[in-house]
Order: C-alpha cells, then structure tokens, then sequence
C-alpha cells in the first residue's frame, strides 16, 4: 500500500483508538447513492437464498460499511439523483447525457442466461426501492430533490455548509469530485480502495486537484457525453504547459492568457488547440465545475434543513425484518455484529 495512503489511514485508526473529542460534523462522508448503486448492481454477482440477483442491496449496504470502517466518519449522508435532475446541464448542452438510456447497463456476466432485458430492468428497479428501505432503517441521512444531481447535493454541502475544522469525505467513482479535495475534503474511491487527499492525488496525476477542472474541459467526459478537445492528453498538458503543476489555482482566463503567451515563444498544436476551442472549454467549465454548483434558493433551504435535522438512530428490528423480507439475511453475515461495527461510532444528534 502507497505509504503516503498507509499514514492518512493510521492517522485515522489513531484517532479512532485514542477517542479524540468528535462533533457531529467534524468528518462527514457523503455518498454518491446512484453511483454506489450502479457500480454494485451492475458487477456483484450475489443472489438471495432464493436465488435473486440482490447485489444492488447488499452490496451499496457493504461498500458504505467498509468505507466507514476505514475513515471513521461521524456522520454518513447519501445523496441520490432527484427526478430532472440533468435538466439545467442539458439547458447548457443539449447532448449532455443524452445517450444515457442508449448505453444499456448489464448486469454481472454471470446473469446473462439467467435474466432477459425486461427481467434486468425489473430487478434494478426492485432492489433500488428496497435499498431506500433498508437505509431509512439506518442512522444516515439521505437526500435526493427533484432538479439537481447528486453531484450538487454532495458538492453544496461540501463548499457551503461544512465549517472550516470540518471536513468532508467524499465517496464516488465520479472524477468530477476530485477537483474539491482541499485541506478539509478527501475522496474515497470505493474500487481502488483509496483515500485522497492533496498529496497523494499530486502524486498520482501530476498536477493539484484545485487545477484539474483545467484538464478535465480540455478532456471532456464520455460517460457524460461531453465533448472534449481532440488531441489533449494529460502528459501533454504538463509538458507544454507546466504552470497547471505549481501550488497555485488558475482561472479559466488565467489559463488562456497563459496559453496565448506560451504560443508566441513557440507554436505548439496543443496551443492552437485549446484557443480554437475557447467556446467549449467555457461550456464544459459550466458543466463540471462543482465549486460554486448552481442550486434554486428554495432547494437549497431543503438541503440546509435536511442537513440540520437530527439523524434517525439505528433500527435494528425493523433493518433485520427488511432482511428477512427479501431473503438477504444470510448475505450480511453477522448482523448483529455488522450494525454495531459499521454504525455504532456514528453521531445522530
């Protein structure tokens, strides 16, 4: 394990162990609800005693479980897409996401003879009602409004509501939460089973998070269907322009005047690249940036609210009859000890 990853993950333990004073928000990890779902549904091969696909729950429960066993965070908040919620990206870029329902989601390999395309989509509709179950029987807090995107919630709550000694652990396979980690945001990628903080994302990609918004416009985002500009690598990127390196932010502006002057001293293609592509580098900042991500004020005031109320403790009767329910208490291994492991560290009130 990097020894840098191995440190921050001690520091943790330590904490854990010595039982430094915690307050409700001094680590708050907030989970991407439907990327965790996708990525669980989508790969495990787990089935129910009644041989039903059933990973899109029992997965999710346990990826959030070991996520919190490893950076002990005090509270836990899920946020899920809202209904329309890529309808104000989509009013910026028509093709923003738009081959999304084209891009069929497969369940694991290992289903293929087992379930038709109608039996997949029953299933992922089924065991998403059911995860929303067995949550609310949990002490987290989850939120989802119709208009926005996880990405915003997670984003809002980051920038906006943390207080400067609180800090926020973010958990998504989503890129895009890179570019917040700063001294109070970490990300923890749930399939490389890393923990982010600035040190080791320089050290991984070549450049501080606060510029890689600058790489991500030029790149563009597939599985978002942004267009990106051709020709761009990240390598390349930092050879010819190797400012986006250094310890301090670049703007948009700053970037191209930057661009323009290296141009004059000697006319590379990228050069010429970025410039012709001014439009879309703009477009795609509105589109990616998270920093300052555009909410309507009365969602906000939901979000804020939501965030301030107390968190529903731990149900343990009514979670074990949801896990009976749907023949999934055998995938969960001791519960008992699960529940107190996973959650018992967690702070309600």
């Amino acid at each position: 394990m990097n020894k840098k990853l191995l440190n921050i993950l001690n520091d943790v333990e330590t904490e854990h162990n010595e039982g430094i004073e915690r307050t409700r928000n001094s680590r708050v990890l907030i989970v991407d609800g439907l990327n965790t779902f996708i990525r669980c549904w989508s790969s495990i091969p787990t089935m129910n005693d009644d041989g039903e696909h059933v990973a899109g729950v029992t997965c999710p429960l346990r990826s959030i479980g070991y996520a919190i066993k490893q950076v002990n965070p005090t509270r836990v908040i899920i946020a899920f897409d809202g209904k329309g919620g890529s309808k104000s990206r989509k009013k910026i870029f028509g093709g923003y996401k738009s081959k999304r329902k084209e891009k069929k989601i497969r369940v694991n390999r290992q289903y293929d003879e087992m379930m038709t395309d109608e039996d997949e989509h029953e299933s992922m509709k089924r065991q998403y009602v059911w995860l929303f179950e067995m949550l609310h029987h949990l002490p987290v807090t989850t939120m989802m409004y119709d208009g926005i995107e996880a990405d915003d919630v997670m984003a809002y709550i980051t920038t906006h509501l943390l207080g400067e000694e609180e800090q926020a652990v973010l958990m998504s396979t989503d890129k895009d939460f890179l570019q917040l980690i700063n001294h109070k945001t970490l990300v923890w990628s749930p399939t490389k089973k890393k923990l982010y903080n600035e040190e080791i994302f320089k050290e991984e990609w070549g450049l501080p998070a606060k510029n890689l918004l600058l790489f991500r416009m030029a790149d563009g985002d597939n599985s978002d269907e942004i267009p990106g500009v051709k020709g761009i690598g990240l390598k390349t990127m930092i050879s010819r322009i190797p400012e986006i390196t250094e310890d301090k932010q670049l703007s948009l502006d700053d970037f191209l005047q930057l661009v323009e002057e290296k141009k004059k001293e000697k006319n590379y293609k990228i050069y010429d690249a970025i410039l012709d592509s001014v439009d879309q580098l703009k477009m795609n900042h509105r589109l990616m940036q998270l920093d300052n991500v555009v909410i309507p004020a009365d969602t906000k005031l939901k979000i804020m609210d939501r965030f301030d109320e107390e968190t529903n403790p731990l149900n343990k009767r009514d979670f074990l009859k949801a896990c009976i329910k749907y023949k999934i208490i055998n995938n969960l291994g001791n519960i008992d000890d699960w529940l107190r492991l996973t959650f018992g560290s967690l702070i309600t009130k």
